[in-house]
């Protein structure tokens, strides 16, 4: 079967004979299983409607983790006006609300010339700046770009703002293993029902949140089903509460 990219999955329908899957453009693909590797976010968001509805025991532990969201905005400037040389790569701003602009790092050193500052929001801020335009995020922190440096610095002539959280195909940019959320349900959150498997790096135990955690559960839900399909071995280790 050829790959299908940029479809927009719906509806996805599962019974003990199978899987449908019925995209946004009204195509309609059937498989024997299925992987989900969408992240905890969209699956929260309930943009794929599951028929029949996922049992409760898999929505309770999806809904014991969550996205956190990490806001990495980029800034280009005509000419530096900040610092360089050993322990300058790393700078802060002290503001008297939490999170406003805080975290900031300069590239000169990997890449000279490059006039790029990077500015870190998290969370709640994260969620602001996504829902105003790029331009008023752009005069907030050249305010506070002149409140570290003085009034005289130039304008930048670029902005990226990455969006991560209003963007419905991720809702946040990696998943957040709670305090006092034990592996328990951890394994509910990577365990397959019926024959839809799912993976992602929220469904890594070592490495929740990181690329690799992605790369190697992507990895294993396979093997998982491929030892189903081959050798029967359907059954997944779910370790004891509390652990």
């Amino acid at each position: 079967m050829k790959k299908k990219w940029l479809q927009v999955v719906t509806v996805i329908r599962h019974s003990p004979s199978g899987v449908i899957v019925k995209t946004e453009d009204g195509s309609v693909y059937r498989a024997d299983y299925v992987i989900v590797s969408v992240s905890i976010g969209v699956l929260q968001s309930k943009l794929i409607d599951f028929q029949p509805d996922l049992p409760m025991w898999k929505v309770l532990a999806l809904y014991q983790f969550d996205m956190a969201i990490y806001t990495k905005i980029f800034l280009k400037f005509p000419s530096r006006f900040w610092p360089t040389g050993n322990g300058t790569q790393f700078f802060l701003y002290a503001h008297e609300r939490r999170g406003y602009y805080t975290y900031w790092q300069q590239f000169e050193h990997e890449y000279p010339g490059s006039n790029v500052l990077m500015v870190t929001v998290t969370d709640d801020e994260s969620r602001r700046v996504e829902q105003q335009p790029d331009s008023e995020t752009k005069a907030e922190i050249m305010q506070v770009l002149k409140n570290m440096f003085g009034k005289n610095i130039p304008e930048a002539t670029d902005i990226l703002v990455p969006k991560w959280w209003s963007n419905k195909f991720y809702r946040g940019t990696y998943s957040n293993w709670p305090v006092g959320v034990d592996r328990f349900e951890h394994d509910q959150l990577r365990a397959p029902v019926g024959k839809i498997y799912f993976t992602g790096e929220h469904t890594s135990a070592p490495y929740t949140g990181f690329l690799h955690g992605a790369y190697l559960s992507g990895i294993d839900s396979a093997n998982q089903m491929i030892g189903c399909v081959k050798k029967g071995m359907c059954k997944v280790q779910v370790m004891p509460k509390g652990t």
